[in-house]
């Protein structure tokens, strides 16, 4: 893609420049100070790291003002794609913040009743007695019900004065069910205490068997993980999640890492704490997705159709508004792929360099990630242009640039917080391909016999959902759902519903994306390929001499032969429709084609491991639906389809009447 910049622009880019470093240094000392409080675990430490990561989020959000505003003025033949991309961007972020604190970590409880007469409800009990000015109350959680935190007693509707429950529920330390606590306050002399009211905050949003918090799908792991990554507790292999020994070390830590920024700024007992950074990062992987798809095509037909599909998508969605660790690596890998096929450089080093750097920072969100570092290094060697040794060259310089900087993270991460269980990254690394190869599954049943989810709900036991079920249907897994019924009219709707399922729409595509791209790179291929005898020498400069099934000897008018040096063939110098085929049948490759391995070698794989394979889809799809022979009314209407797909499963629609969230039943 090759953009003519108009002359001026409102905003000097050294503007943008400005706030792009101050965002990358503010990052650096957010980390940094992370290390800093694990030796010195001050609060003033904290405070400034909390403070650090809201001046992040000021930096960012300037940075992306900014950039949209220079552009705006610099390439004023493409406001309209700025106005899409800035449009959807805006649209998604808005979605996620109407639902980021559903469900929340916790919700708003009140029990009243006599003083020495017991009252409560479905989540606590108290008990009370007066004894001459002293009064005591002991509240129980029951069995069963939520973790209970932030006791408050009211005396005929005041505070009581003095006094207060020991031990007091905290969020930190909540009440457990079945577990109670106990007070003693005095009543003023005088006083007639007739109703005492409890207020109390019932965990929504907790794990009352683990002791942490989170749930929708894994957060139950990632959540108290980042918390305790947070407060800068040592990590120990097998601890539980309720303890501060835990951090989840079968994945690396920098996704983890981001969520723990989330809850510096928000709170770490707050739900949106949490899940903002997998929102926000979710969120510009679509104006990420267009760029590349832009970069890589030339047709920006092809990057609005990405874009919106991406956008669309409902487990891409919902993953990104769980604090769970799928979409950070997506968000760095297609970061990665931008820069090179934008040609991004910084400081001295080139396009691989940055584009490896940034793949490092994938696999340190998520160990997956080297499928997508795969995919690069593929498409350098196979479908980049010039000699194959150049190709080597270039594919290699990723691969170091991932490794150093995977292996920088993960040491600095185990020789702060897990030096005891971990005293090299390398050990950290066989720990997790150690985890890994352990999830193996003997028979094809699904949970609870083996650790394979269910192809159809209700169905305990039955046929899994395998890595083949991820392209044609299993019923829609339901990460987190409330169903409530309404009388009268007898009317039952799902009030939340987090699912974990694809587009379907947009993934049955794949079956008719995958053969046409590869179709026109087979042309592609064909048309390009060198063909060494009968080039006519008054059309080229260069002649062919030599045994064509050889090593090609390249010739310049002129030259001798036996003074010219061997060179290779160079390679293929492919059409933006070649180039988005080759890139995308490779990506998609590389995302996919992996767990089939894995599930014949007896590996449990889950549906969300597609999650990487999703940009390559609606890249895919984009492309099918570009072409000059599918009719734009076509492509309108397929395009509301996938948005009513979306909108059936998409997580709280409060919005709609109770009748047609009733008749969805989603």
């Amino acid at each position: 893609m090759e953009i003519e910049p108009a002359q001026g622009g409102r905003v000097p880019e050294t503007l943008v420049r400005i706030f792009v470093s101050a965002s990358v240094l503010t990052l650096a000392a957010v980390v940094a100070l992370v290390f800093v409080h694990f030796y010195y675990p001050e609060p003033s430490t904290l405070a400034l790291a909390s403070a650090l990561t809201a001046a992040l989020a000021a930096f960012a959000v300037a940075s992306a003002a900014a950039g949209v505003w220079f552009a705006w003025g610099r390439y004023r033949q493409h406001r309209r794609a700025i106005l899409f991309v800035v449009g959807v961007t805006l649209a998604t972020l808005l979605a996620h913040a109407y639902i980021i604190n559903t469900p929340p970590a916790a919700g708003a409880g009140a029990v009243s009743g006599a003083p020495g007469t017991p009252f409560g409800d479905s989540k606590v009990s108290v008990t009370s007695s007066v004894v001459g000015q002293q009064l005591e109350v002991t509240v129980q959680a029951e069995d069963g019900g939520d973790a209970i935190a932030n006791l408050t007693l009211l005396g005929n509707g005041a505070p009581m004065a003095g006094g207060g429950f020991s031990p007091p529920p905290s969020y930190a330390s909540p009440l457990q069910p079945n577990e109670s606590t106990s007070g003693y306050w005095t009543v003023p002399a005088g006083e007639n205490l007739t109703r005492l009211t409890v207020d109390y905050a019932p965990l929504v949003c907790y794990d009352t068997s683990s002791q942490g918090y989170g749930c929708i799908m894994d957060e139950v792991y990632y959540v108290p993980a980042s918390q305790h990554l947070l407060a800068g507790d040592q990590c120990q292999v097998g601890a539980p999640s309720g303890t501060g020994a835990y951090c989840n070390p079968e994945h690396p830590p920098l996704g983890k890492a981001l969520m723990a920024a989330g809850m510096a700024v928000l709170g770490e007992y707050d739900a949106a704490g949490w899940r903002v950074m997998p929102a926000v990062l979710g969120s510009f992987c679509i104006p990420l997705l267009f760029g590349t798809a832009w970069e890589v095509s030339g047709d920006k037909k092809v990057a609005y159709l990405s874009a919106a599909l991406l956008s669309l998508d409902v487990m891409f969605f919902t993953q990104s508004s769980a604090g769970v660790l799928d979409i950070p690596p997506v968000f760095f890998g297609l970061l990665a792929f931008f820069v090179y096929f934008r040609g991004v450089r910084w400081w001295k080093a080139d396009k691989y360099v940055v584009a490896g750097a940034l793949m490092g920072l994938a696999g340190l969100a998520k160990e997956t990630a080297v499928f997508a570092v795969a995919a690069l290094a593929t498409y350098v060697l196979l479908f980049e242009e010039g000699a194959w040794l150049g190709r080597v060259y270039r594919a290699l310089k990723v691969v170091l640039a991932v490794g150093a900087v995977f292996a920088i993270g993960m040491q600095a991460f185990d020789s702060t917080l897990a030096s005891a269980a971990f005293p090299t990254f390398v050990a950290q690394v066989q720990y997790i391909i150690s985890y890994g190869t352990s999830l193996v599954a003997h028979q094809l049943a699904c949970q609870p016999t083996t650790g394979y989810w269910c192809m159809f709900a209700n169905d305990p036991g039955g046929p899994p959902i395998l890595p083949f079920d991820w392209l044609l249907y299993y019923s829609p897994v339901a990460y987190y759902l409330v169903t409530v019924t309404v009388n009268p009219g007898n009317l039952t709707y799902v009030s939340v519903g987090y699912y974990g399922v694809t587009n379907l729409l947009v993934t049955w595509a794949t079956f008719i994306w995958v053969p046409l791209m590869a179709y026109a790179l087979y042309l592609e291929r064909k048309r390009r390929r060198p063909s060494p005898e009968g080039v006519p020498a008054d059309e080229t400069p260069l002649q062919v001499r030599g045994d064509p099934s050889s090593v090609l000897r390249v010739v310049p008018e002129g030259v001798p032969a036996d003074e010219t040096p061997l060179q290779e063939p160079p390679g293929p110098a492919l059409s933006g429709e070649g180039r988005l085929a080759a890139f995308t049948l490779t990506l998609f490759g590389w995302s996919y084609v992996p767990y089939l391995f894995l599930f014949f070698d007896g590996r449990v794989t889950y549906p969300f491991y597609i999650i990487p394979a999703i940009p390559a889809m609606a890249m895919g799809t984009a492309y099918w639906a570009s072409r000059r022979w599918f009719p734009k009314w076509l492509t309108a209407l397929y395009l509301v389809m996938v948005f009513v797909f979306f909108l059936v499963y998409f997580p709280d629609k409060a919005f709609l009447p109770l009748w047609l969230r009733a008749l969805i039943g989603h």
